[in-house]
């Protein structure tokens, strides 16, 4: 009955089923005599009433659009549809900015993220890659992240083979990793080929922290003028948790010299740990594109995509609008 907006709202529902209880144990003595668990139980109450409040009207805002369908099937004139029209284009923006309130009611974590990701494809599922690309970007986009760092790699034949991206925004791993796995596209005579994705948080390359440096000075022992062994113008660092050393000593001043030397280490442990960040991108990246049999699959002879997680994705017509993507996005995320 309510098309794609059908599995977010069971999700709700099953959500629902504790709000009865949750207001009960709210009116409990010894739950009030705990103010800690009394405050994490009120929390959830209300967490369940803007559920149950949003879900109402998602509820209401389907039953009007219905009902303008049945309107414009009955319409004679051409303004009369053209003013139904509009209003079923304003009923379905509403329905889809509360199906994103349900959808982070029931577990986005509205957190920060950055995400590096990849397509690998290959000739035939090539096309249903870079329309998934494209969906995924839309979406994203509309969402208030930003996509950055765009690479398309193509094959000798022409097409693409790889696609990277980055993006930063709420949510935007938790938004993505759904659609991870080796996805299979079949074709005619039943051959299949694979469109993976994987999608991996990006770290963030951590300042140095002071304690965990240690600096000696002393008399240098190259050329410095006359300085050199009268004041203690070297100097050392040592980053203790790597063991990790630089020594400068070219500079006839400590201070020069320590600069140098912060500088030197700093540069030196960026570069460890850029080496080290490349090789969990590639293994989890790996990791991911192993991952078979995925629920997601795409049928080039019909045009369609299915996902057997959602009742409302068994082919849908590939690539389905925006307003369908963003729905399944965020069925996928109230399961």
């Amino acid at each position: 009955m309510y098309g794609i907006y059908g599995d977010i709202i069971d999700a709700a529902n099953r959500a629902l089923v504790c709000l009865a209880d949750t207001q009960e144990l709210l009116e409990y003595p010894e739950v009030q005599a705990d103010k800690a668990y009394y405050l994490s139980i009120l929390s959830k109450y209300n967490n369940l009433k803007f559920l149950q409040e949003n879900l109402s009207a998602l509820i209401s805002t389907l039953e009007e659009e219905k009902s303008c369908t049945d309107m414009l099937a009955d319409a004679r004139f051409e303004d009369e549809s053209a003013v139904i029209y509009q209003e079923m284009s304003s009923l379905r923006a509403k329905a889809s900015k509360l199906a994103a309130l349900i959808s982070q009611a029931l577990g986005c974590k509205n957190v920060e993220e950055s995400a590096y990701c990849r397509f690998k494809l290959k000739e035939g599922s090539s096309r249903f890659g870079a329309s998934l690309f494209a969906l995924i970007k839309s979406d994203l986009i509309a969402r208030g992240a930003k996509i950055s760092d765009e690479k398309i790699n193509a094959a000798k034949g022409g097409y693409a083979q790889e696609i990277c991206f980055s993006a930063q925004g709420v949510d935007v791993v938790t938004l993505l990793s759904p659609l991870v796995g080796a996805h299979k596209v079949y074709f005619a005579q039943g051959r299949s080929e694979e469109l993976c994705f994987a999608v991996t948080p990006s770290a963030r390359i951590e300042k140095i922290s002071e304690n965990d440096l240690k600096i000696d000075v002393f008399h240098s022992s190259g050329a410095g003028g006359q300085n050199i062994n009268k004041v203690e113008t070297a100097v050392r660092v040592t980053h203790l948790p790597t063991g990790l050393s630089v020594v400068c000593q070219d500079e006839r001043s400590q201070l020069k010299n320590k600069k140098r030397a912060l500088d030197t280490i700093e540069k030196r442990l960026r570069e460890i740990n850029e080496q080290a960040e490349k090789r969990r991108i590639e293994g989890d990246i790996y990791a991911q594109y192993s991952k078979k049999n995925t629920p997601l699959s795409f049928d080039a002879v019909s045009n369609t995509m299915s996902d057997t997680r959602l009742k409302a994705f068994l082919k849908i017509k590939f690539p389905p609008t925006s307003v369908q993507f963003t729905q399944y996005i965020n069925g996928l995320l109230a399961l």
